[in-house]
């Protein structure tokens, strides 16, 4: 019996936690290139299904791009964007209604790395 109710709660507890992990709505933040002086304003609209992130992002609403080799893992997300000559990397960590973590800026002939902070708004 006890075991029974141990397995249950294990079970209780890991699915909570998978829903804490969705990512899936629109999210509002900005990032800072190393060396910068100003913040970059973001908007990223993600769709979840299982463990595959969809949608968009760029700096507004108006200005987006499709998100690519998007992941998640836990509170491990990553996926990425093109912009033109750009590709941005994001390595995030999901923590509720946050996101946290780094963007690798890739173009020909240069390489960045930046700060970035989500929050979730719907």
């Amino acid at each position: 019996m006890r075991k029974a109710f141990l397995g249950v709660l294990i079970t209780v507890l890991f699915t909570l936690n998978l829903e804490a992990a969705n990512t899936t709505g629109r999210w509002s933040g900005q990032f800072r290139v190393e060396g910068g002086d100003h913040d970059i304003p973001q908007l990223i609209l993600i769709k979840q299904e299982g463990n595959k992130i969809t949608g968009s992002g760029g700096p507004n609403e108006s200005e987006q791009y499709p998100i690519e080799k998007g992941s998640i893992d836990g509170d491990h997300v990553q996926f990425e964007l093109t912009t033109g000559d750009w590709k941005f990397a994001y390595d995030l960590k999901i923590d509720d209604a946050k996101m946290m973590g780094k963007i690798t800026l890739n173009s020909l002939n240069e390489s960045r790395s930046a700060k970035v902070s989500l929050t979730k708004v719907q």
